[in-house]
């Protein structure tokens, strides 16, 4: 078998058949991130463990899913658990970990956005009224725009 044994030929056979489906299914990988970001924002909703998971994972996706977080900032549904724990990542931090009560998926990605990039505009990460969430959802959208200016359309939650 051309040097190969059984086991490596079944192996390069799944490649094969995994990159061939891949390719076929013709969507973007902005496609899949933006399917990716939908449902770890929906698992905030679940239970606890399904929403500090999602954080994790929502964080780990890095900037480059910053603009289909922000899109999703209209959300505001209320979370699974009511605490949740961040890494405090900034120079000279007073402590090792931030900790906040956020009432909605709102609250939640904007502490998760915060952590991401640094930013901050109205302070909802322990809840917050309906006019300061929608004022600072504004203000995302805004620096969204002009930080991802390619990404406009999923900024704006479209």
């Amino acid at each position: 078998m051309n040097g190969l044994g059984r086991q490596e030929m079944v192996v390069t056979i799944l490649l094969f058949v995994a990159l061939t489906v891949s390719c076929a299914s013709g969507g973007s990988s902005q496609d899949s991130l933006e399917i990716h970001v939908s449902r770890l924002v929906d698992e905030t909703t679940k239970s606890e463990s399904r929403q500090d998971r999602a954080v994790r994972d929502l964080q780990a996706l890095g900037s480059e899913a910053v603009p289909h977080i922000v899109g999703y900032l209209g959300d505001i549904r209320p979370l699974a658990n009511d605490k949740i724990t961040l890494a405090n990542d900034t120079t000279n931090a007073f402590e090792d970990f931030r900790h906040y009560s956020p009432d909605t998926v709102h609250d939640i990605l904007s502490a998760v956005l915060n952590q991401l990039t640094g930013q901050s505009f109205v302070f909802v990460y322990n809840g917050a009224s309906a006019q300061e969430r929608e004022d600072n959802r504004r203000k995302w959208i805004d620096w969204c725009r002009t930080e991802f200016p390619e990404k406009a359309a999923s900024c704006n939650g479209e």
